[in-house]
Protein backbone atom coordinates (compact mmCIF):
# COMPACT_ATOMS: atom_id res chain seq x y z
CA UNK A 1 0.00 0.00 0.00
CA UNK A 2 1.38 3.40 -1.05
CA UNK A 3 2.06 6.66 1.36
CA UNK A 4 -1.17 8.42 -0.10
CA UNK A 5 -3.68 5.22 1.07
CA UNK A 6 -1.70 5.11 4.34
CA UNK A 7 -2.20 8.89 4.66
CA UNK A 8 -6.11 8.32 3.90
CA UNK A 9 -6.54 5.80 6.32
CA UNK A 10 -5.05 7.88 8.98
CA UNK A 11 -7.48 10.64 8.23
CA UNK A 12 -10.76 7.82 8.15
CA UNK A 13 -9.34 7.10 11.84
CA UNK A 14 -9.35 10.95 12.89
CA UNK A 15 -12.44 11.47 11.11
CA UNK A 16 -14.45 8.42 12.49
CA UNK A 17 -13.28 9.06 16.27
CA UNK A 18 -15.22 12.50 15.59
CA UNK A 19 -17.96 12.18 17.15
CA UNK A 20 -16.62 10.37 19.90
CA UNK A 21 -14.67 13.67 21.43
CA UNK A 22 -17.73 15.03 23.29
CA UNK A 23 -18.12 12.27 25.91
CA UNK A 24 -14.09 11.13 26.01
CA UNK A 25 -11.04 11.61 25.23
CA UNK A 26 -8.11 10.39 22.11
CA UNK A 27 -4.98 9.47 22.24
CA UNK A 28 -2.32 9.31 19.12
CA UNK A 29 0.34 7.04 19.65
CA UNK A 30 3.61 5.88 17.61
CA UNK A 31 5.61 3.01 18.37
CA UNK A 32 8.77 1.04 17.48
CA UNK A 33 8.74 -2.69 18.31
CA UNK A 34 11.63 -5.11 18.10
CA UNK A 35 9.93 -8.85 16.75
CA UNK A 36 11.84 -12.73 17.20
CA UNK A 37 9.96 -16.11 17.81
CA UNK A 38 13.78 -16.96 19.19
CA UNK A 39 12.31 -17.37 22.71
CA UNK A 40 10.07 -20.29 21.33
CA UNK A 41 13.12 -21.73 19.37
CA UNK A 42 12.39 -25.03 20.60
CA UNK A 43 8.89 -24.96 19.93
CA UNK A 44 9.15 -23.33 16.75
CA UNK A 45 11.71 -25.58 15.43
CA UNK A 46 9.45 -28.86 16.05
CA UNK A 47 6.62 -26.82 14.46
CA UNK A 48 8.18 -25.99 10.92
CA UNK A 49 10.95 -29.39 11.20
CA UNK A 50 7.93 -31.49 9.96
CA UNK A 51 7.04 -29.22 6.74
CA UNK A 52 10.63 -28.58 6.18
CA UNK A 53 11.73 -32.24 6.03
CA UNK A 54 8.76 -32.85 3.97
CA UNK A 55 9.91 -29.92 1.16
CA UNK A 56 13.23 -30.32 1.34
CA UNK A 57 13.39 -34.49 1.15
CA UNK A 58 10.82 -34.25 -1.85
CA UNK A 59 12.92 -31.87 -3.61
CA UNK A 60 16.25 -34.45 -3.14
CA UNK A 61 14.12 -37.38 -4.26
CA UNK A 62 12.54 -35.93 -7.42
CA UNK A 63 16.14 -34.86 -8.54
CA UNK A 64 17.72 -38.31 -7.83
CA UNK A 65 15.10 -40.67 -8.61
CA UNK A 66 15.28 -38.41 -12.04
CA UNK A 67 18.57 -40.50 -12.82
CA UNK A 68 18.15 -43.35 -10.99
CA UNK A 69 14.52 -44.13 -10.74
CA UNK A 70 15.11 -47.41 -8.51
CA UNK A 71 16.13 -45.45 -5.68
CA UNK A 72 14.05 -45.22 -2.72
CA UNK A 73 13.72 -43.20 0.88
CA UNK A 74 15.09 -45.78 3.30
CA UNK A 75 15.58 -43.43 6.17
CA UNK A 76 16.17 -39.26 6.37
CA UNK A 77 17.27 -37.46 9.11
CA UNK A 78 17.81 -33.54 9.78
CA UNK A 79 19.66 -30.51 11.88
CA UNK A 80 18.74 -26.88 11.67
CA UNK A 81 19.94 -23.88 12.85
CA UNK A 82 16.75 -21.06 13.43
CA UNK A 83 16.81 -17.44 13.74
CA UNK A 84 13.42 -15.43 13.48
CA UNK A 85 14.37 -11.47 13.96
CA UNK A 86 11.88 -8.83 12.68
CA UNK A 87 10.73 -5.40 13.46
CA UNK A 88 7.52 -3.47 13.84
CA UNK A 89 6.16 0.07 14.04
CA UNK A 90 2.37 1.92 13.54
CA UNK A 91 0.19 4.09 14.91
CA UNK A 92 -2.83 4.21 16.29
CA UNK A 93 -5.41 6.06 18.03
CA UNK A 94 -7.26 5.29 21.68
CA UNK A 95 -10.33 6.50 22.78
CA UNK A 96 -11.00 6.66 26.54
CA UNK A 97 -14.64 6.91 27.10
CA UNK A 98 -14.02 7.62 31.05
CA UNK A 99 -12.07 10.48 30.01
CA UNK A 100 -8.32 11.76 31.17
CA UNK A 101 -8.78 9.10 33.86
CA UNK A 102 -10.61 6.51 32.35
CA UNK A 103 -8.73 3.16 32.95
CA UNK A 104 -10.42 1.65 29.89
CA UNK A 105 -9.38 2.61 26.11
CA UNK A 106 -10.51 0.85 22.59
CA UNK A 107 -7.21 0.99 20.12
CA UNK A 108 -7.76 1.13 16.18
CA UNK A 109 -3.85 1.31 14.88
CA UNK A 110 -2.05 0.52 11.58
CA UNK A 111 1.23 -1.43 11.81
CA UNK A 112 3.78 -2.25 9.29
CA UNK A 113 5.97 -5.20 10.22
CA UNK A 114 8.98 -7.45 9.13
CA UNK A 115 9.37 -10.76 9.92
CA UNK A 116 11.83 -13.22 8.53
CA UNK A 117 12.41 -16.81 9.55
CA UNK A 118 15.31 -18.30 8.51
CA UNK A 119 16.63 -21.73 8.37
CA UNK A 120 20.30 -20.66 7.64
CA UNK A 121 21.75 -24.28 8.20
CA UNK A 122 20.19 -27.32 7.62
CA UNK A 123 22.77 -30.43 7.49
CA UNK A 124 20.11 -33.70 5.71
CA UNK A 125 21.04 -37.02 5.22
CA UNK A 126 19.00 -39.10 2.87
CA UNK A 127 19.50 -43.13 3.12
CA UNK A 128 18.00 -45.07 -0.20
CA UNK A 129 17.61 -48.17 -1.50
CA UNK A 130 17.07 -49.99 -4.70
CA UNK A 131 14.92 -53.26 -3.24
CA UNK A 132 14.96 -55.06 -6.10
CA UNK A 133 19.09 -54.75 -6.79
CA UNK A 134 19.34 -54.90 -2.73
CA UNK A 135 21.68 -52.19 -3.29
CA UNK A 136 22.04 -48.76 -0.75
CA UNK A 137 23.39 -45.62 -1.51
CA UNK A 138 23.36 -42.20 1.02
CA UNK A 139 22.85 -38.62 -0.01
CA UNK A 140 24.21 -35.50 1.86
CA UNK A 141 23.17 -32.34 1.68
CA UNK A 142 23.63 -28.41 2.99
CA UNK A 143 20.76 -26.51 2.72
CA UNK A 144 19.64 -23.12 3.87
CA UNK A 145 15.51 -21.65 3.78
CA UNK A 146 14.37 -18.44 4.21
CA UNK A 147 10.52 -16.99 4.93
CA UNK A 148 10.56 -13.45 4.91
CA UNK A 149 6.65 -11.42 5.50
CA UNK A 150 5.83 -7.88 5.41
CA UNK A 151 2.58 -7.62 6.48
CA UNK A 152 0.39 -4.30 6.49
CA UNK A 153 -2.17 -4.62 8.97
CA UNK A 154 -5.08 -3.20 10.75
CA UNK A 155 -5.69 -4.03 15.10
CA UNK A 156 -8.22 -3.29 17.23
CA UNK A 157 -7.40 -3.67 20.88
CA UNK A 158 -9.14 -3.29 24.05
CA UNK A 159 -6.44 -1.73 27.31
CA UNK A 160 -6.83 -1.32 30.48
CA UNK A 161 -4.55 0.67 33.04
CA UNK A 162 -4.47 -0.46 36.84
CA UNK A 163 -3.86 3.31 38.31
CA UNK A 164 -4.49 5.87 35.20
CA UNK A 165 -4.22 8.61 37.54
CA UNK A 166 -0.80 7.80 38.58
CA UNK A 167 2.16 8.85 36.54
CA UNK A 168 3.34 5.36 36.14
CA UNK A 169 0.56 3.26 35.28
CA UNK A 170 0.82 -0.79 34.61
CA UNK A 171 -1.55 -2.36 31.83
CA UNK A 172 -2.54 -5.10 29.61
CA UNK A 173 -3.44 -5.06 26.18
CA UNK A 174 -5.57 -7.69 24.14
CA UNK A 175 -6.51 -7.14 20.39
CA UNK A 176 -6.56 -9.15 17.08
CA UNK A 177 -5.77 -7.85 13.36
CA UNK A 178 -5.66 -8.49 9.71
CA UNK A 179 -3.17 -7.80 7.35
CA UNK A 180 -4.20 -6.72 3.85
CA UNK A 181 -3.68 -9.59 1.59
CA UNK A 182 -1.62 -8.17 -0.90
CA UNK A 183 1.14 -7.53 1.56
CA UNK A 184 0.33 -11.65 3.08
CA UNK A 185 0.81 -12.71 -0.67
CA UNK A 186 3.91 -10.95 -1.55
CA UNK A 187 5.91 -12.76 1.27
CA UNK A 188 9.11 -14.90 -0.05
CA UNK A 189 10.02 -18.46 -0.17
CA UNK A 190 13.56 -18.82 -0.70
CA UNK A 191 15.48 -22.15 -0.50
CA UNK A 192 18.90 -23.28 -1.63
CA UNK A 193 21.02 -26.82 -1.40
CA UNK A 194 23.84 -28.71 -2.60
CA UNK A 195 24.29 -32.07 -1.60
CA UNK A 196 26.61 -35.13 -2.55
CA UNK A 197 25.13 -39.18 -3.54
CA UNK A 198 26.95 -41.88 -3.01
CA UNK A 199 26.08 -44.88 -5.39
CA UNK A 200 26.52 -48.27 -4.25
CA UNK A 201 29.76 -48.74 -6.79
CA UNK A 202 31.45 -45.48 -4.42
CA UNK A 203 31.24 -43.37 -7.33
CA UNK A 204 29.37 -39.81 -6.52
CA UNK A 205 27.09 -37.45 -7.81
CA UNK A 206 26.69 -33.53 -7.31
CA UNK A 207 22.92 -32.43 -6.98
CA UNK A 208 21.92 -28.56 -6.34
CA UNK A 209 18.52 -26.62 -6.07
CA UNK A 210 17.73 -23.03 -5.71
CA UNK A 211 14.54 -20.71 -6.33
CA UNK A 212 12.62 -17.91 -4.81
CA UNK A 213 8.92 -17.76 -4.67
CA UNK A 214 6.26 -15.48 -3.25
CA UNK A 215 3.05 -17.13 -1.41
CA UNK A 216 1.03 -15.68 -4.63
CA UNK A 217 3.66 -17.88 -6.91
CA UNK A 218 2.62 -20.93 -4.52
CA UNK A 219 -0.46 -20.54 -4.23
CA UNK A 220 -1.05 -20.17 -8.38
CA UNK A 221 0.74 -23.39 -8.50
CA UNK A 222 -1.33 -25.08 -5.96
CA UNK A 223 -4.33 -24.05 -7.51
CA UNK A 224 -3.52 -25.18 -10.85
CA UNK A 225 -2.42 -28.42 -9.67
CA UNK A 226 -6.08 -29.12 -8.29
CA UNK A 227 -4.83 -28.11 -4.54
CA UNK A 228 -6.49 -25.95 -1.71
CA UNK A 229 -4.77 -22.83 -0.67
CA UNK A 230 -7.63 -21.22 1.87
CA UNK A 231 -5.53 -18.67 3.42
CA UNK A 232 -5.16 -15.11 1.77
CA UNK A 233 -4.17 -13.00 4.92
CA UNK A 234 -1.98 -13.13 7.99
CA UNK A 235 -4.14 -13.45 11.18
CA UNK A 236 -2.13 -11.19 14.33
CA UNK A 237 -3.01 -12.06 18.30
CA UNK A 238 -1.92 -9.25 20.37
CA UNK A 239 -1.72 -9.80 24.26
CA UNK A 240 1.05 -7.67 26.44
CA UNK A 241 1.33 -6.03 29.63
CA UNK A 242 2.86 -2.91 29.79
CA UNK A 243 3.52 0.73 32.03
CA UNK A 244 3.04 3.97 30.76
CA UNK A 245 4.90 6.84 32.56
CA UNK A 246 3.50 10.24 31.87
CA UNK A 247 6.38 12.86 30.93
CA UNK A 248 3.78 16.27 30.89
CA UNK A 249 0.04 16.44 31.50
CA UNK A 250 -0.25 15.52 27.50
CA UNK A 251 2.38 13.13 26.73
CA UNK A 252 3.57 10.00 27.72
CA UNK A 253 6.07 7.31 27.10
CA UNK A 254 4.89 3.82 26.99
CA UNK A 255 6.93 0.59 26.84
CA UNK A 256 5.32 -3.18 26.36
CA UNK A 257 6.70 -6.42 26.11
CA UNK A 258 4.31 -9.50 24.81
CA UNK A 259 2.77 -11.66 21.96
CA UNK A 260 1.87 -10.30 18.59
CA UNK A 261 2.09 -13.65 16.25
CA UNK A 262 5.82 -13.36 18.07
CA UNK A 263 7.53 -11.78 20.89
CA UNK A 264 7.83 -8.13 20.77
CA UNK A 265 9.39 -5.67 23.26
CA UNK A 266 7.88 -1.88 22.08
CA UNK A 267 8.01 1.71 23.14
CA UNK A 268 5.85 4.49 21.92
CA UNK A 269 5.02 8.14 22.60
CA UNK A 270 1.43 9.25 23.28
CA UNK A 271 -0.22 12.49 22.94
CA UNK A 272 -3.40 12.54 24.94
CA UNK A 273 -5.96 15.48 24.16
Amino acid sequence: MNKSKLLGLSCLLFFLAGPLRADGRLEFNLHYSGWSLNVARGLVENMVSDVLESDLKDRFLTQIQSDYPGLVENAYSQQITFDAPGHNFGFELRFYPGGRQGAFSLGLGIEKSSMKVSFSEVEAELDLIDRSLDQTANFQALAQARFIIKPLSFHLNLRWELWPARVVSPFITLGAGLSTSRSFLDASYEYSYSGTLTLPDNSTREYSQSANKTLGDIKDERLAAGKSFSLNFLPLVQMDIGFRARISRSLSFCLEAGFFDGFILRGGLAIRT
